[in-house]
């Protein structure tokens, strides 16, 4: 059985949070940061998150739908940084934290962009009469 789709989205909701996800990841960083930040959302951050929200398309809570966003920034960011620093990414856990907060922002800010459906109301069943009492 299959779940209904309660929240839909296009380019238009998913464009605007990758791009925000990046401006605010990269603010504190400067250049460097809008580099690693673009880098590594394109190739790691932007497939994860767009799994996640496919994933979470069934559930209607957006606030379920901005954490699940927000553990996908936390594994692009772990996974670029043992990529690049290789065992060492533990000495910049604050980054990995950065980059789990900036998916999360960035899929809270288009919250308002996507389209939610509620369930169908249930189809009204007529009661049956009761049966002969059983004897016995």
């Amino acid at each position: 059985m299959t779940r209904p789709l309660r929240v839909t989205f296009g380019p238009g909701a998913f464009l605007p949070g990758a791009f925000l996800t990046v401006l605010v990841f990269g603010f504190p960083l400067g250049v460097p940061g809008y580099i690693y930040g673009t880098l590594s959302a394109m190739l790691l951050g932007m497939p994860l998150a767009l799994a996640a929200g496919i994933c979470m398309r069934p559930v209607r809570n957006q606030l379920l739908h901005v954490l699940a966003i927000g553990v996908a920034g936390l594994a692009t960011g772990m996974l670029t940084l043992m990529f690049i620093t290789g065992s060492h990414w533990a000495a910049m856990w604050g980054t990995v934290l950065w980059t789990g907060f900036s998916a999360a922002l960035g899929r809270a800010a288009v919250s308002g962009l996507v389209t939610i459906h509620d369930a169908p109301a249930p189809e009204h069943v007529a009661a049956q009469e009761p049966g002969p009492p059983l004897e016995p």
